[in-house]
């Protein structure tokens, strides 16, 4: 095992990358070519993409190596009502989130802002169970998130106008308005996971 001062450094710069859609689903993630990058040695780049794969982030088959899930349609969908369902809990009467909260500036396309938005939420649940099933959820969509904006047209108006309700402390207004964005991706999940399979991306 790696000593935690590599291995979180390291395991943080993957799932970010992850979180933010940097590989498209079913880029191979080679070790050895992250550990050049990172300027770290292969133990803690293998360490961390066990975690990931423990974590569902990554996949992982004998003869194979890692890879960013390839889901299908239907587990797209799927992964998008457990996102929305954990945001309902989140955002529910007996919610413990407070409104308005602050969003952190500065971010690297529409994956990564749409990350930031529900990690901010995520993180004012004093469930961190909770907490962590949202990241995770969240994570795991984001090969799919930054492909929004070539499959809706609106995708970034419609994120700044989440923000604004966040920022105004418009719990109703959010709900539904995340109710409707759940819907929307979930109508175009097939055009999602056709976006994110062939993004034209090289092997990491």
């Amino acid at each position: 095992m790696s000593p935690a001062y590599v291995l979180e450094p390291t395991y943080d710069t993957l799932r970010c990358r992850l979180f933010a859609g940097v590989w498209p689903s079913g880029q191979r993630l080679e070790a050895a070519r992250l550990a050049k990058e990172l300027g770290v040695s292969m133990t803690p780049v293998r360490d961390s993409l066990n975690r990931l794969a423990g974590e569902r982030l990554v996949h992982s088959s004998p003869g194979e190596g890692f890879q960013v899930p390839l889901l299908s349609e239907t587990e797209l969908r799927g992964l998008i009502d457990w996102h929305r369902a954990l945001i309902g809990v989140a955002l529910g009467p007996r919610s413990a989130i407070a409104l308005p909260t602050d969003l952190p500036q500065g971010h690297d396309g529409i994956g990564e802002r749409t990350a930031i938005l529900f990690t901010a939420i995520a993180s004012t649940t004093e469930s961190m169970e909770l907490h962590w099933a949202l990241g995770n959820a969240a994570a795991r969509l984001g090969c799919y998130r930054r492909h929004e904006e070539t499959v809706l047209d609106d995708a970034h108006s419609e994120l700044a106008a989440l923000e604004t309700l966040v920022r105004g402390g418009n719990r109703p207004g959010l709900v539904r308005a995340i109710e409707r964005s759940h819907d929307r991706r979930r109508a175009v999940a097939g055009d999602l996971v056709h976006a994110a399979r062939y993004a034209g991306s090289t092997d990491a």
